[in-house]
């Protein structure tokens, strides 16, 4: 079965330099902002330092605050009462907490607690960044023939102020996205070119480790268990191959059971259930806002999560307008999408576009489909878990949103596509698709770079010398990262350029195989 050519070298090389850029805005952030400053940073740190002691904490394990070894800690804890000033959020896996143990020992090493906090907001900075990649990789995956697709989507995430604010600050989302973000790219991978048993080792592994960083990353593995099951059965629908397909799929969800089980059981043994949800609403005595059904019917509650990516904590509320236009953009070119396949015209934004290459056959078809499906099943599960959450009394943060950005953020790239062929014209519709793409991702760059700039304003800095001297120090890095990768967008985008004229082996139209 012939599967869609990628040019996969050149838009790798476009989503690894969108990603450096997101680094370079996250870590200025984790260098600017003062510690522990947004919210459950003191928790989610005290978390690995009371794991370094030997100590798995629970959600009423008391924050460290001994004003001479951790004066952070005691600053940010005065006038607390007693259940914020403890490590509520000991209802996640230790994974995150376990890869920051090398900064709490340095920080115990040198006698600075700093170096701690510094260290797991890079970490983070990190999974923020590779988050940014990984969105560009699974919007490949929902639209493979469209090639500029994973650039473009890359570059709207990047423009999300919120995201790479919120990736200099000390959480575990970051990596628990990367990981479920992985284990869903592995088995839409599956999906598309068949199982194997490297791919079913390494997105085995990939489930794991989604399961030992968040709760959420357990849906990840049920989808990866479809996956599987998809891939065998659309390919051979027999009796024999459904039942081969479930006992993988079950394999599959044994291997987080086996690893990371006894944590939720921890978790269901000590709060009485596997996310302590209950008991933290009752910690907190959080009112409840109606049930989960009216959240799922709520149009304010995908508005809130939506506008959350521009405009989240101290973002300047006037981002919102950011969020505005990129739905109304979204909206009116997936409108002006469905119309031209129906009725097309000769040219602009009503013209039919001609994808190069071979039509696709029934099954590369159907697996397209499945894909989707399986997408939509995933972010399904994960705003029914949400809208639960909300109902009991949770509140919705930016990074609540993040495990919807590769269905968004491909949504969006189709529609400036077509809403695009208003201004650029042409006959060639890659060069078309490529100019497109360079625009709008340069658009995107100079947006992030100004609601930085923006946010930066609402946060104190450090008023320690060398501190300043660092912030200063990061963001002339982070200016020459931006332009650097403007400049190199404009050069791998061209339409006479590299992205289509050479192709590896791998780019090259091939038969999938399935290993039985």
């Amino acid at each position: 079965m012939l599967t869609p050519s990628r040019s996969l070298s050149q838009v790798t090389v476009c989503l690894l330099l969108l990603g450096v850029l997101g680094f370079a805005m996250s870590a200025q952030f984790a260098i600017g902002m003062p510690a522990l400053l947004k919210a459950d940073e003191k928790q989610h740190a005290a978390y690995a330092i009371v794991l370094s002691q030997g100590v798995l904490p629970t959600i009423d394990t008391n924050t460290p605050a001994d004003p001479v070894r951790y004066p952070q800690f005691a600053e940010a804890l005065f006038g607390l009462d007693e259940p914020r000033r403890d490590i509520w959020v000991a209802n996640h896996p230790p994974l995150f907490y376990v890869m920051s143990l090398p900064m709490v020992w340095l920080g115990d090493a040198v006698g600075n607690v700093g170096v701690t906090l510094l260290g797991m907001r890079l970490l983070n900075a990190l999974g923020y960044a590779l988050s940014i990649i990984l969105v560009g990789l699974l919007a490949r995956e929902l639209v493979p023939r469209r090639r500029v697709v994973p650039v473009l989507s890359a570059a709207m995430v990047l423009g999300c102020g919120a995201v790479t604010y919120d990736g200099g600050a000390i959480y575990n989302d970051g990596w628990g996205t990367v990981a479920a973000s992985l284990t869903l790219l592995l088995g839409f991978r599956m999906v598309r070119e068949g199982v194997t048993r490297d791919r079913l080792i390494w997105a085995t592994v990939a489930g794991v480790a989604a399961a030992s960083f968040r709760s959420t990353g357990l849906v990840a593995v049920l989808v990866l268990g479809a996956c599987v099951l998809a891939a065998l059965w659309l390919r051979d629908p027999t009796l024999r191959t459904f039942r081969r397909g479930v006992l993988l799929a079950i394999r599959i969800g044994l291997a987080p059971v086996v690893v990371i089980g006894w944590f939720y059981v921890r978790n269901i043994v000590l709060y009485g259930d596997a996310t302590a949800s209950a008991a933290l609403f009752e910690k907190f005595s959080r009112q409840t806002h109606g049930d989960t059904l009216f959240q799922l019917v709520n149009p304010e509650l995908y508005l809130h999560l939506y506008g959350s990516l521009w405009a989240d904590d101290v973002i300047p509320k006037i981002w919102i307008v950011a969020a505005a236009a990129t739905l109304a953009v979204t909206v009116t070119g997936m409108v002006l999408d469905v119309n031209a396949k129906a009725r097309p015209r000769p040219d602009g934004v009503m013209r039919r576009v001609v994808i190069p290459g071979p039509e696709p056959t029934v099954l590369e078809r159907r697996l397209e489909v499945a894909v989707r499906v399986l997408m939509g099943i995933y972010c399904v599960i994960i705003i029914v878990n949400l809208a639960s959450f909300h109902a009991g009394g949770g509140w919705i943060h930016a990074r609540y949103a993040v495990p919807f950005l590769p269905v968004i953020a491909a949504l969006t790239s189709l529609a400036i596509l077509r809403v695009g062929r208003h201004w650029v014209r042409g006959v060639d519709e890659e060069g078309v698709d490529l100019r497109i793409t360079l625009y709008a991702g340069v658009g995107f760059i100079v947006s992030a770079m100004v609601a930085h700039l923006h946010i930066q304003q609402r946060i104190d800095g450090p008023a320690d010398a060398s501190w300043l001297f660092a912030l200063i120090a990061a963001d002339l890095v982070m200016f020459a990262v931006a332009a650097y990768v403007t400049a190199q967008l404009r050069r791998r985008l061209r339409p006479d350029g590299e992205l289509f004229a050479r192709r590896s082996p791998r780019d090259q139209p091939r038969v999938a195989q399935v290993s039985h």
